[in-house]
Formats: structure tokens, C-alpha cells, sequence
């Protein structure tokens, strides 16, 4: 792994400081909950431009945004300075994005003296509002394009920029949104916190190891347990598309963002910025028409027509906020702990105490203290291995409940030993041999846990968006050793491939997947900005 990159220092009247995987603001711990949203995104509008905005619908939206529980918002692009005014007003934090395009050729001084020209003009404003909490100074950048510009450019324009943010706003986080799907080999120890967008379609990593295991899987790689944003995730409910990329019914994408929420919290995540607040009409190009198209429709409030400014809060809007109530940070299901389980819970002001039961019995309540927060431990002392289900409720005045989780781990008295996945390439340059073979080796010696009888790989040669090939293969779950090959075929131009496998072993009702992933390369194109395995 790289050298560590310290974090920047605290800010002295934001107060925000990065520790031990998480934000802390003025000297508290802090999960940041922001939504994405974009001002002039209504009907007819487009947000990018200089056009001036209706700031009393901004306030009127940030107010129902803080209603529903969220305490920050993201944007993609940078808000005026009157937009940011109503902001900080506000009380809500704002993850700040400044658009440089991800396009366009980082390796011309011209675009890169413009990049630079275009966040000087911004911080002059910006650095003035403690209500910013991060800059991500670009979205999901193309491999194939970095590769055609080059990567140490594309690292140069990002040290650049994130260096001269750091000396004009000291002490606030820089980072981009990557995608999953198309960064997860990215070094991301350039940046002060790992920023990313994630999209559980099903395939790649999300197909092998699961939506929960492939986050974590992507921030253990990066190796110095920095901040963890999830910069976008969310289902959209356009009548037309395939693959869950549109065609969602409400309630598939209102149960599909309380799935997302637990997943990334038990992926050690500590921030989430579900996509998004409304609709954008705009995305296909004709702002005055809902096209049927995924999308334009990943919001969780809808608009009737072109009059409606005010819009019609969706299922997933109401659900989102119901679990906002109390966003449980551990324990954290598929995770074992050695009978020491830390519980941990960010509440909304009308939680009075929180409930944990297990086996029908009431293990602890818990009041959260002036800020919401709740920290305790549970000791199982010297108990065996077991598989645990918890029930975690919440309640408000009157012994009201408000919201109930249930969450699943494992503990034990001895640290676990678990079964093992090995993935080998065989080809160590696939740009002069484009068949790339592997060998999956999987050992289950101990026989503790039960193994699924179905090993999942995954292909991606991230070429522009194309899904990855996904493949399974029947093993004998009894078997303690066994070895199975593949050989994939590298279509011509591919700029990498990215192999994952995985398989879920199984202990009482306590699951976990057990995975391995390479990324190969066809040459030396990525080495100033790959994570070295």
C-alpha cells in the first residue's frame, strides 16, 4: 500500500476533522446523511448554468429535507453564493461538488489553468460557510478516457486542485465520486476521504460478493481507513428499463433504499448520499418533458406537470424517512465479533430510548444523549460460537415504537477461522495474449462453516458502461479442497479487467460471502493512479 496521506488538520470554525474512518464536526462524531439534490432541477429547468434560482423553493426544499431527517445535502455541481447563504441557514451540511468535467483532456494546460481558474472563483466564497463539509471536485470519471489522457495528467489535475482547495479552505476534505462499476481499482489514497457512487444492478462485485461485501471489499483494498462517502446509490422508477436500471415499481425502490442503507452501514461506510431528492426532467435533453427514460426518474419526489413546483413525495421518501429515526451503525450484520458487540445509533430528536432484544429477551435500553447519539457494549463473556439475531427498537414519548431492524452476526470466545478463496491469473499481460485464464482454489478445512454449493465470478473490462459477464459453476460443498479453472476472452480495446469470485458460507442462520478479486492490466497505463496489489 501507498504511504499514508494525513488527513488535514481541523478546521477552526467548521471544526470538521477526519479520525478513525469518520467525520467528527466541532469535536463530535458526525454520520453524514446527505442527500443528493440540485437546485433548478425542477420541470423545465436544467441546474447546470448560470441562470439565477427561486431561493425560497431552495428553502422550502432544504426545510423538508431536514424534516425527513437528513442532516446534509450533495451536489454535483457548485451552488452560487446566495444558494449557499440559504444553506448554512439552513442548518443542514453541504457535500460540495465543483464540476470539472470528466471528459475533457486533463493533460492541456488551457483546461487545467480553466479547472483551476473555476475553483479560485468559487472557494472566494465558498471557504466563508462552515456549512460545507467536503468539495468532490469531479463524477465518475471513463478508464478508457483517463487512459487516452493519460493518468499521471488525470493524477496531476486532481493533486493540483485538491492542494489548492486545501490552501484555501484549510481543513475541509477533498475527494471525486468514482463509480464502483468503473474506479474501484483507483487509488483513492489521493483524496481525504473515499468518495464513490454505487449502483447494485447485480453484476460485477455486486454479483460475487454482494452489494455489502463488494463496498467493503473496495475500501479494506485502499488500506488507511479513511471516510467512506457513498456519493450516490438509488433504483429509478421509469416504465421503460432492464437489468433494475429503470423499470422499478414505487415500492421496489422504496424497499430497495432501506436494503441500500443497511447495506452500507454494515459495509463500515459513514456516509450516504442517496440519488436523489426529485426528478430531473432535464437528463434526455428536453427539460418541459418527463421522457421515459431511468434517468429521469431516480426521485423520491415526483412532479404531476410543468405547474408543479412543490411535487408529490413518493414511498421511498416516506420510508427513508421512518428509518432515519435511528441509523444503527453497529453491530453490523455478516460481521463476527469476538463477544464484545459495540452498539451504536445516530436518533432523531423524538427517539427516547432505544430497545436491543435478542432470543425475546430485552438485553439493553438505551437513552441517546443530547445529540442523538448512542454508544454502548454487549459482553456474551466466555460463550461459544453462535449465531445471534437482534431486534433493535426504537421508541419515542409514550413508549411509542418508531422503528424496528433486525440484524444477524456472529460471536465467539476465539477469533474465526475462515474458509478460503484464492483467485490466480494465469496471463500476466492479456494485451499480448488476450485469453486470460484463472484458477479459483477454495479450502474449507475447518468445516465450521457450511458452503454454498454455487462459486459466482464476475468479468468487467470497463469499456464505457458495459455490464460485466457473469458466471457461475457448481462445486461439491462437502469437498475440504478443490480447484476449479476459467478463461475469459478480453474484447480488443478493453483498457482492463477486473475478475471477482466469491461464495456465501453459511453457520446457523449467520451468512457471509467469501470472496477474492485481480484487476489486470494490458500495460503500464494505470500505474501512476492504480491501487498496487
Amino acid at each position: 500500500m501507498p504511504a499514508a496521506v494525513p488527513a488535514p488538520p481541523p478546521h477552526p470554525k467548521a471544526g470538521v476533522e477526519l479520525k478513525d474512518g469518520w467525520y467528527h464536526i466541532k469535536g463530535r462524531k458526525f454520520l453524514v446523511n446527505a442527500i443528493g439534490y440540485e437546485s433548478g432541477a425542477r420541470p423545465g429547468e436544467a441546474p447546470y448554468g448560470e441562470a439565477s434560482r427561486d431561493l425560497a423553493q431552495i428553502r422550502s426544499d432544504l426545510k423538508r429535507i431536514k424534516e425527513a431527517g437528513f442532516n446534509g445535502i450533495r451536489t454535483w455541481s457548485q451552488m452560487s453564493e446566495a444558494e449557499l447563504k440559504v444553506v448554512q441557514a439552513s442548518g443542514l451540511k453541504v457535500v460540495f461538488g465543483i464540476w470539472l468535467k470528466p471528459d475533457e483532456d486533463f493533460s492541456d494546460p488551457k483546461v487545467v489553468a480553466e479547472d483551476l481558474a473555476l475553483v479560485r472563483r468559487v472557494l472566494s466564497y465558498s471557504r466563508k460557510y462552515d456549512c460545507v463539509i467536503t468539495y468532490l471536485i469531479m463524477n465518475e470519471p471513463m478508464p478508457e478516457h483517463i487512459r487516452k489522457v493519460g493518468a499521471q495528467a488525470t493524477r496531476e489535475l486532481w493533486t493540483r486542485t485538491a492542494d489548492l482547495i486545501h490552501q484555501l479552505h484549510p481543513g475541509i476534505p477533498v475527494t471525486i465520486s468514482g463509480n464502483t462499476a468503473i474506479t474501484e481499482w483507483l487509488d483513492m489514497n489521493l483524496f481525504d476521504v473515499y468518495g464513490r457512487n454505487a449502483y447494485d444492478y447485480k453484476d460485477g462485485s455486486n454479483f460475487t460478493h454482494g452489494f455489502t461485501q463488494s463496498q467493503r471489499a473496495i475500501t479494506d483494498a485502499l488500506g488507511q481507513g479513511k471516510p467512506v462517502l457513498l456519493t450516490e446509490f438509488g433504483r429509478s422508477v421509469s416504465r421503460k428499463g432492464s437489468g433494475l436500471y429503470g423499470g422499478n415499481s414505487l415500492q421496489e425502490q422504496a424497499d430497495a433504499m432501506l436494503r441500500y442503507y443497511r447495506d452500507i452501514l454494515d459495509s463500515g461506510a459513514t456516509g450516504l448520499c442517496p440519488f436523489y431528492f426529485a426528478d430531473g426532467w432535464w437528463k434526455a435533453g428536453a427539460p418541459a418533458v418527463h421522457d421515459d427514460e431511468a434517468e429521469e426518474w431516480f426521485g423520491f419526489i415526483g412532479f404531476r406537470d410543468l405547474k408543479d413546483s412543490t411535487g408529490h413525495p413518493r414511498p421511498a421518501w416516506h420510508a427513508l424517512k421512518q428509518y432515519n429515526t435511528a441509523l444503527i451503525t453497529s453491530p453490523k450484520n455478516r460481521q463476527f465479533y469476538q463477544n464484545a458487540v459495540p452498539v451504536e445509533a445516530f436518533c432523531q430528536p423524538a427517539v427516547r430510548k432505544l430497545r436491543v432484544v435478542h432470543q425475546d429477551r430485552i438485553l439493553m435500553e438505551l437513552a441517546p444523549d443530547a445529540h442523538g447519539y448512542i454508544s454502548a457494549n454487549l459482553s456474551f463473556g466466555d460463550e461459544g460460537l453462535k449465531d445471534r439475531e437482534f431486534v433493535m427498537e426504537a421508541y419515542g414519548a409514550n413508549g411509542r415504537l418508531l422503528k424496528t431492524e433486525t440484524l444477524i452476526v456472529l460471536t465467539g470466545k476465539d477469533p474465526v477461522q475462515w474458509p478460503t478463496l484464492d483467485l490466480q491469473v494465469r496471463a500476466a499481460d492479456p494485451s499480448i495474449k488476450r485469453e486470460v485464464p484463472l484458477e479459483l482454489s477454495i479450502r474449507n478445512a475447518d468445516g465450521t462453516f457450511a458452503l454454498d454449493g454455487e462459486l459466482r465470478c464476475a468479468f468487467s473490462h470497463h469499456k464505457g458502461w458495459d455490464r460485466a459477464e457473469a458466471r457461475t459453476r457448481r462445486i461439491d460443498p462437502k469437498q475440504k479442497e478443490q480447484t476449479l479453472s476459467e478463461v475469459y476472452v478480453l474484447p480488443e480495446g478493453s483498457p482492463m479487467l477486473s475478475i471477482y469470485a466469491g461464495i456465501d458460507v453459511r453457520f446457523g442462520k449467520f451468512s457471509r460471502t467469501i470472496h477474492a478479486h485481480r484487476h489486470v492490466y494490458p500495460d503500464a497505463w494505470a500505474e501512476p493512479l492504480r491501487i498496487k496489489e
